[in-house]
């Protein structure tokens, strides 16, 4: 193709050309660079083309590669390397997990409930609070050895009571239940009420 031709195709098709361009520029001032780019691979290459007819839609699939090759160059590069304190594990929990949780809970509410509101007390206060003995007592109102012994009775009768639902079968020893009991509510912050 002579450059004549080239110039009289290219006039009646630039004005569409540039205005694909800034439509998919957006008001960037990079529009007329492009269209100059385009210009200039086109004429470049002008020999390429063998049929007049199809010289339209050469030209936009030359700007549009030029676009596609802008935003190419202008997407931004982040290293892992510099990023490397990402933690991209995911801390949830599954749903498996958090219904086993739902579960347990409610079945540990449903013992709670059958032990008196001293019992639910010092398995609060120990087992769930945190607590120190002394601390469990004074709150209790009673001396250290009497607040170890309504603990160890309480956890007790959590575990015949934990043990009398058919949900599941934990060891029947007092430690256990009230070591159950703050593994269920500890980390979530419940109370259990004292009624």
């Amino acid at each position: 193709m002579s450059a004549e031709t080239f110039e009289a195709l290219l006039t009646a098709n630039l004005p569409g050309v540039r205005r694909f361009v800034q439509k998919r520029l957006g008001p960037s001032g990079d529009a007329e660079d492009i269209v100059q780019e385009v210009l200039m691979r086109a004429f470049l290459r002008r020999h390429q083309l063998r049929v007049q007819a199809k010289f339209r839609s050469w030209l936009w699939s030359i700007a549009m590669n030029e676009i596609r090759m802008f935003f190419r160059r202008d997407r931004g590069h982040l290293s892992l390397d510099e990023r490397a304190h990402i933690d991209s594990r995911d801390g949830a929990l599954s749903p498996l997990a958090s219904f086993e949780q739902t579960e347990l809970r409610e079945w540990l509410l449903a013992a709670m409930a059958k032990l008196s509101a001293r019992d639910r007390a010092a398995i609060r206060l120990r087992d769930l609070d945190g607590l120190t003995l002394s601390e469990a007592a004074q709150a209790l109102e009673c001396s250290e050895p009497a607040a170890k012994s309504i603990l160890f009775r309480a956890r007790r009768r959590l575990a015949h009571a934990l043990l009398a639902t058919p949900r599941f079968q934990v060891a029947a020893s007092p430690r256990a239940a009230g070591r159950f009991a703050e593994l269920a509510f500890f980390d979530e912050g419940h109370e259990i009420g004292v009624a």
